[in-house]
């Protein structure tokens, strides 16, 4: 893998990371035998000598912890007495993402460890001295990430080091109202493209019911369509240069404002003033379909929050050109870190450690599928479904679950923070007809070009 900077496609790539950090002192865990209902419990690590001392550690992260964080704090609090974890809930939005942030650069109630949910994310944190290099770390607690995880799907950053370890396999698909496909007629799609994925949605539109939407703060088809013609380093070009103005980049923002146009998707300044999620506009019946990922199931099984009676069946991600399987919203995920300036990163690793090879079995239920080359597929997929089958329609997840995709990588793009910001302002001009296609799509090639060329200075 190249030793270069990843950065994030704004919104495509769902990925996650946790900084966790621990203290020196602390016993080490033995890797423990997963419970009967698939939650990993670890072994009791030994008792605490009278050299050793006793730490907390506080570990950050954006998932509910009903959703399998506080499972698997617990079942580590429980054989590990002498370094116990405390999980704290932030938002995954802007005014979360500042919450961990200001934080960790803070000595006052700043987390351990923490999660990061996408590149730009852990790239903004390493490059502002927040988060501590692994390697030194990994080495003692002897843990083998090509063995575990795979050095390919992890970077190393332009010094050489590792930053965080991926705790999550994000699969991307298409999430249908099983009912809405069956009332029209339709199957569920096993190769499709996004025109056809657009005739579909036209075919689910019905009365207050639209056909399909995009949670504005994770996704837009413009650069889900751009990803499915170019999963590497989709926003530039072969020479460096900025991909804005590229025919897929063209397709998906006239497909977004096409199906807005015509009332088949929320228009978007509607669903940014309505806070608007795939989970709640899919599971209350406003919205026949949605391109996300896979972790929704863990929304779909939550009838409390969210109830319903109609299935849930799962679709291939559409493609730019028919018979490619590019997984837009896949990839490694939920980066698990260490703050810098905690005290207790000795602690914190192994704490990794065992998250890592058993721990986030317990995330499972919740949508969100283990890194681990060792884990067992076949529990996974069990404990997907839980005992939630009239909500899901099994064949289509595993169908989805099993497929064989190429995952998009940006190892190369530079400034990805401005490149990112610079085609949302843009793309927003164009859904708010501020501006036409074609002045959106040059502006958006000149202020990257110029951004690219700045960072090269």
């Amino acid at each position: 893998m190249k030793k270069a900077w990843v950065s994030a496609t704004t919104g495509i790539i769902l990925a996650v990371s946790m900084v966790l950090s621990g203290c020196s002192g602390g016993t080490e865990s033995k890797p423990g035998a997963s419970s009967t209902d698939g939650s990993a419990k670890p072994t009791e690590s030994a008792k605490p000598t009278e050299s050793s001392k006793p730490v907390t550690l506080k570990f950050w992260g954006g998932v509910p912890p009903e959703s399998g964080p506080q499972e698997a704090v617990d079942n580590w609090n429980k054989a590990n007495p002498n370094i116990k974890v405390e999980y704290t809930r932030y938002v995954n939005d802007d005014s979360g993402n500042l919450k961990l942030e200001t934080a960790l650069l803070s000595n006052s109630d700043a987390p351990d460890l923490f999660m990061s949910y996408g590149d730009d994310k852990i790239t903004k944190r390493v490059q502002s001295g927040m988060v501590a290099p692994l390697d030194e770390l990994i080495a003692k607690v002897g843990f083998d990430v090509n063995g575990i995880i795979g050095t390919e799907n992890i970077r190393k950053f332009p010094d050489g080091k590792y930053y965080y370890l991926p705790a999550n396999k994000n699969v991307g698909a298409v999430l249908i109202n099983k009912s809405a496909l069956d009332e029209a007629g339709e199957k569920i799609p096993t190769a499709w493209t996004w025109d056809d994925f657009a005739a579909l949605a036209k075919k689910l539109n019905k009365g207050e019911r639209k056909g399909t939407m995009h949670d504005p703060a994770l996704g837009n088809f413009g650069t889900q369509v751009l990803t499915t013609d170019k999963p590497v380093d989709p926003f530039i070009t072969a020479d460096g240069s900025s991909n804005f103005n590229s025919a897929s980049m063209k397709k998906g923002l006239e497909l977004q404002k096409s199906l807005e146009d015509s009332g088949v998707m929320v228009k978007y300044s509607e669903a940014v003033a309505g806070k608007m999620t795939y989970q709640n506009e899919l599971l209350t019946g406003k919205a026949a379909m949605v391109s996300a990922a896979i972790y929704l199931i863990r929304y779909v099984k939550d009838t409390k929050s969210f109830p319903h009676e109609f299935q849930v069946a799962f679709a291939p991600v559409p493609q730019y050109k028919a018979g490619d399987n590019v997984n837009v919203g896949g990839g490694m995920g939920d980066y698990m870190s260490i703050n810098k300036n905690s005290a207790n990163k000795d602690a914190a690793m192994k704490f990794i450690d065992w998250y890592m090879k058993e721990g986030n079995m317990s995330m499972v239920t919740g949508g969100r599928i283990p890194t681990n080359k060792k884990a067992d597929q076949a529990k996974i997929a069990q404990l997907l479904i839980g005992d939630s089958d009239k909500l899901i329609d099994k064949a289509s997840l595993q169908a989805v679950l099993s497929g064989s995709y190429t995952f998009p990588t940006s190892y190369n793009v530079p400034v990805p923070v401005e490149l990112g910001t610079i085609y949302k302002e843009e793309m927003e001009k164009y859904l708010l007809n501020a501006q036409n296609i074609d002045k959106t799509l040059d502006t958006m090639k000149s202020r990257s070009d110029a951004a690219i060329k700045s960072a090269k200075k």
